[in-house]
């Protein structure tokens, strides 16, 4: 048993991500006795996730100890691990992310990453993650920081350019391939061993095995055929933006059409009437920041919090949990002292993927132990992938730059470099208009 763990949730207040932990937390042996602190600077969703943490805990007889506050630097002293699932703006931020490129003709699928609106989002994010980490060095300089928010590379490349935080970014979309890959092949799940890399949300399947046997290249046989029968019977089909540039560029990327359409100047367009012409939904689509997900989501949590909903739903069918974290995966495989080989963490390359520099923040298969995460060594990725990767990196260091310098010609510059970007005209007036609807959020900028 394990005695008084400390674990600091920043960004305490998420639909997403907040009840699933505490309900994980709560039904674990190891961590039923973790001291729990929960952080968040709107106070109302503060406290209904402090009432869903005091029912949980009375529901499963945990020994957690959960403590809030408006004021991180109230919790974090000595904190072990640290999660951090911000969202600068809120909903309405992305929203006006959105529209502002819609004014250009630019439209988005997820919007949370790349495009204008990942860009805009990268402007508000970045400082935060970097004045929250430096609390980290002060408070609890050997924490391991999980960053869960988005846009998960830019930010932990800003942590890490700008603090010495042992910040390690985890997205839920990594370990994808162990289920669409076995559906395809005829395998189980747990048949399965993949390899993939390259950076957050695009991500190159390098390798997939089956009990020892290649099925990579059967996987790519047959999603074409299963793509070829939908468009001749007009069958549902998910994957035509993955499967093009599969056979394009020869590796299937991981992380579905929605996030991966968004970071290729192609896909969205009025030519492919766009994205309806591949499948895709504009945002919000399926994404949590549709209103009617968060409005149901947010009635079960406050049913939760004020006993008018069963919170047996939350601890025993999870219901309501959009996204699983692998934090609760992580921080089990560090604590019991085990070495262990996990999907894919976000840190930086330190040559895993040659041809890519040292620095860059890159979504990679690694070890995880006691000591840290120590990422595996892939090689050189092929030609087109690496001039993809290289392109997208050099992008997101200028984003980073522009941010945590508020030089507003290295934040057109990185716009310019954005695929989804038509002129240089353009990327001066998003440039603008993102500086003024978020003027409150980005100080750094109004010298």
């Amino acid at each position: 048993m394990v005695s008084r763990l400390k674990l600091v949730v920043i960004g305490a207040g998420s639909l997403a991500f907040t009840p699933g932990l505490l309900a994980e937390m709560a039904t674990s042996e190891l961590f039923r006795d973790i001291e729990i602190g929960l952080v968040d600077i709107d106070e109302e969703k503060l406290r209904i996730m402090e009432k869903v943490a005091s029912r949980v805990v009375e529901e499963t007889k945990a020994g957690l100890k959960v403590e809030a506050s408006t004021d991180r630097r109230d919790l974090l002293k000595n904190a072990d691990f640290v999660v951090i699932t911000i969202a600068v703006g809120g909903v309405r931020g992305i929203e006006l992310d959105v529209e502002v490129a819609k004014k250009y003709g630019i439209y988005h699928t997820v919007a949370d990453t790349v495009g204008p609106a990942g860009f805009s989002r990268s402007l508000r994010h970045i400082m935060p993650i970097v004045e929250i980490c430096h609390d980290v060095e002060k408070l609890c300089p050997n924490a391991v920081v999980f960053n869960e928010a988005n846009p998960l590379t830019t930010m932990c490349r800003a942590a890490r350019k700008a603090t010495r935080a042992n910040v390690v970014g985890l997205c839920t979309g990594v370990k994808a391939p162990r289920y669409f890959i076995p559906r395809v092949v005829g395998c189980k799940p747990e048949e399965l061993t993949f390899i993939a890399a390259g950076v957050n949300h695009l991500t190159w399947v390098l390798e997939a095995y089956a009990n020892g046997r290649d099925v990579y290249q059967e996987f790519k046989r047959k999603m074409l055929e299963l793509r070829d029968e939908a468009r001749r019977t007009g069958k549902p089909f998910h994957a035509y933006v993955s499967v093009e540039l599969m056979e394009t560029f020869g590796l299937y990327p991981v992380q579905g059409d929605s996030h991966v359409a968004e970071f290729f100047g192609y896909f969205i367009r009025p030519e492919t009437d766009y994205g309806a012409k591949y499948g895709l939904k504009l945002f919000p689509g399926d994404t949590i920041y549709r209103e009617e997900w968060r409005n149901r989501v947010w009635e079960m949590v406050t049913g939760w919090a004020e006993g008018r909903r069963p919170i047996k739903e939350l601890i025993e069918q999870r219901k309501g949990v959009a996204e699983h974290s692998f934090v609760y995966e992580l921080m089990e495989i560090m604590v019991k002292g085990e070495t262990r080989f996990f999907e894919g963490v976000n840190i930086p390359n330190e040559g895993c993927i040659e041809g890519l520099p040292d620095e860059a923040v890159v979504e990679i298969p690694a070890m995880v132990s006691p000591l840290g995460f120590k990422g595996i060594h892939v090689g050189r990725l092929p030609k087109g992938v690496e001039a993809i990767l290289q392109q997208r990196i050099a992008q997101q260091e200028l984003t980073v730059e522009a941010a945590l310098t508020g030089d507003k010609q290295l934040a057109v510059q990185a716009l310019a470099l954005d695929p989804m970007v038509p002129t240089l005209e353009v990327a001066k007036k998003l440039v603008e208009d993102y500086l003024e609807v978020h003027k409150q959020y980005l100080p750094q900028f109004q010298k």
